[in-house]
């Protein structure tokens, strides 16, 4: 946590100055009001960590402010010093392009005060679409064929929820709301319900998702953030909306389906004593081979794909806001190291279904929250359906 405090800290610190820097050189601020741009910005630089010292105090109403223009200004600040960025490498190639004897128009050229302003307008109009965007809940739809289920199966997949601070009881109610229009017969949460910003109105937010009662029971894992806000409070929190919560176990659904769940890797920073560490493996290994098997696990890395039909993930968020999608793609593009009998298993994409292998499938949610800043850029939140059908 020191090593992250202080990279945070580096990164976080950096883009404030760069901004500062251009700020200044645009609008020829004097000293006055450079201090004043300085407090300020200092302030916002670290509102996450006023909003967790807020909660612990118990002032909620702090908190919550504190959460919603910090996190906000996070989103701004990332997309001005993005566009910031991009102007500065289009001025370079105009430099140098004028260095080679090429005649640059004045006409396309970039003064230091309207690249400011175009990266400042800009990033409010990205940011702007950005928190409709959060809102506007996609139903996806996936048919999946198997000779192992001889009636249909409907089951509804919500993932990174993030409930606390920004997601409330407005939030939940849609989605909860979207669900239901489905009817499902089983719902399943593939970790980070709750976030590291869980308020203290437990039983009010647990509600709308408790009304919910699908036919085939409603399951959960945990993902890094369940430990991140407190285990017991998160599990506690997970059991009052009705989920049973799989920890490294499996349970019979129906007469042709198990469905096994294994806990986020930020299990292993507990004592060994506070729960048994059932490796993935023998998990699966007691499933027998004609029953579908189903796992929920929240990081969308494959171990055992020898052993399940379809892994449910979640984690990524797509990136949530772009250019972050880049970095996902990236790093779940490369060669897991997980051999597959013959073949090496690659994640081409950043969401969706994923074929592995002769036998499984994973699926990496969206998710359909927001973590952090409240705003999603080209990665819409969703809701997964899954049929599955008798082949």
């Amino acid at each position: 946590m020191k090593l992250f405090f202080l990279v945070f800290i580096f990164i976080y610190g950096s883009m404030h100055f760069y901004a500062m820097s251009a700020a200044e050189t645009a609008l020829n601020l004097k000293l006055t009001n450079r201090l004043i741009s300085a407090i300020f910005m200092l302030i916002l630089m670290f509102a996450p960590f006023i909003v967790r010292l807020s909660e612990k105090t118990g002032h909620q109403t702090l908190a919550l402010a504190a959460a919603y223009v910090g996190y906000s200004w996070m989103a701004l600040l990332l997309y001005v010093v993005f566009f910031l960025l991009s102007f500065d490498i289009y001025r370079l190639v105009l430099y140098f392009t004028g260095k080679a004897g090429c005649p640059i128009p004045d006409l396309i050229k970039l003064s230091a005060g309207l690249r400011f302003y175009l990266a400042v307008i800009c990033s409010a109009c990205v940011c702007a679409y950005g928190y409709f965007e959060a809102r506007a809940i996609r139903i996806d739809h996936i048919v999946i064929k198997t000779d192992k289920v001889a009636t249909p199966v409907k089951i509804a997949q919500v993932s990174d929820v993030h409930i606390g601070l920004i997601i409330g009881q407005k939030r939940i109610k849609a989605i909860v709301e979207a669900i239901a229009r489905e009817a499902p017969d089983m719902l399943v949460s593939t970790g980070d319900f709750v976030d590291g910003q869980l308020d203290g109105s437990s039983e009010g937010l647990a509600g709308s998702f408790a009304s919910l009662h699908p036919p085939l029971g409603k399951y959960a894992v945990t993902g890094n953030h369940e430990f991140y806000a407190g285990l017991n409070q998160s599990l506690e929190f997970t059991a009052l909306c009705g989920f049973k919560i799989l920890r490294n176990e499996a349970v019979n659904i129906a007469e042709n389906i198990a469905l096994a769940g294994v806990d986020d890797p930020e299990v292993n920073r507990l004592p060994q004593e506070a729960m048994p560490r059932l490796q993935e493996k023998e998990i699966l290994k007691g499933i027998p081979d004609d029953k579908l098997t189903i796992l929920l696990k929240h990081r969308p890395d494959i171990s055992e794909a020898g052993l399940f039909d379809l892994q449910l993930s979640g984690h990524t968020h797509k990136g949530q806001i772009f250019p972050f999608s880049v970095i996902t793609w990236l790093y779940y593009s490369k060669q897991t190291g997980i051999r597959d009998f013959t073949t090496w298993v690659y994640i081409p994409n950043r969401s969706g279904l994923v074929k592995i292998g002769q036998r499984a499938a994973l699926y990496i949610n969206r998710g359909v929250g927001t973590w952090g800043p409240p705003i999603r850029v080209l990665s819409p939140p969703e809701i997964a359906i899954f049929e599955i059908i008798p082949k």
